[in-house]
């Protein structure tokens, strides 16, 4: 029972997050912006994170600038974390925060740790004692059965979202083996004398070139439009996330105008 309640308060707060997330990033670029690494409307790290907050808090909940210090830390410390994770698994950091005042390795900044804290207070004051209100009036025999299920839908979700993102990652990796393949290729057929069998050849590695690059755009999508700001450490991979984002922009914009000329 008690263990239903709880993940009820992790998947409203995971719904709240995902929610704010949307209008934060989608208001500034003026497009609605579909954040998150699954393909549900939640954000696990939100749900996790609300958890993290107010059940310490409630312990503090007479002294409000304790409540505010205690959040930014401990939401601050899971975003760190997350982010620290999913790059050691992904070898991708889905959020860079570098450009922005106050940042830790582009992990956390001094902004987002601030309305963290904020939204800490709110959940704290208002926003959970009014959930356990709302989740306490549902039924056991409810209750039981619709945890169960949203469990059941996020595994199966994580577990989607997980396998897209490894493909995207192997592709990826094997886009950037064959660029190097091809172009030791072009140098050598540069280096001999042009026949029309060479000129086939070079048409053909091209049109093959091309095609892996519109395959690799085409998963990348999603990506990128739920975590515009993703990087690598790694150099080359860093480049070729900026090539993409920049192809990304380009549909985008097409997509745009196509809708503006209908």
């Amino acid at each position: 029972m008690q263990f239903d309640q709880y993940f009820l308060y992790f998947f409203i707060y995971a719904i709240i997050g995902y929610v704010s997330e949307v209008i934060y990033c989608s208001i500034p670029v003026k497009r609605f912006v579909n954040r998150g690494f699954l393909h549900g409307p939640y954000l696990p790290i939100y749900g996790f994170g609300g958890l993290l907050v107010v059940v310490p808090l409630m312990f503090f909940s007479a002294h409000p600038i304790v409540v505010f210090l205690i959040a930014f830390v401990l939401t601050s410390g899971l975003e760190y974390v997350t982010s620290f994770l999913m790059e050691k698994i992904f070898h991708t950091q889905l959020w860079d925060y570098s450009e922005k005042f106050a940042n830790i390795r582009g992990r956390v900044c001094l902004l987002n740790s601030t309305l963290f804290g904020l939204m800490g207070l709110a959940a704290t004051y208002w926003l959970h004692p009014n959930m356990i209100r709302l989740v306490s009036s549902i039924p056991a025999q409810v209750l039981n059965p619709l945890s169960s299920v949203l469990l059941f839908i996020i595994a199966i979700d994580t577990t989607s979202s997980i396998i897209t993102m490894a493909a995207f990652q192997k592709q990826l990796a094997e886009f950037k083996l064959r660029v190097n393949e091809l172009e030791v290729r072009f140098d050598l057929i540069a280096k001999q004398k042009t026949t029309p069998a060479l000129e086939r050849l070079k048409e053909r590695l091209k049109n093959e070139l091309e095609e892996r690059r519109l395959k690799l755009n085409k998963r990348s999508r999603r990506i990128l439009n739920a975590f515009p700001s993703i990087t690598a450490r790694n150099e080359e991979d860093r480049l070729q996330l900026e090539l993409l984002k920049m192809e990304f922009r380009s549909y985008r914009e097409k997509k745009r105008q196509q809708r503006s000329k209908k």
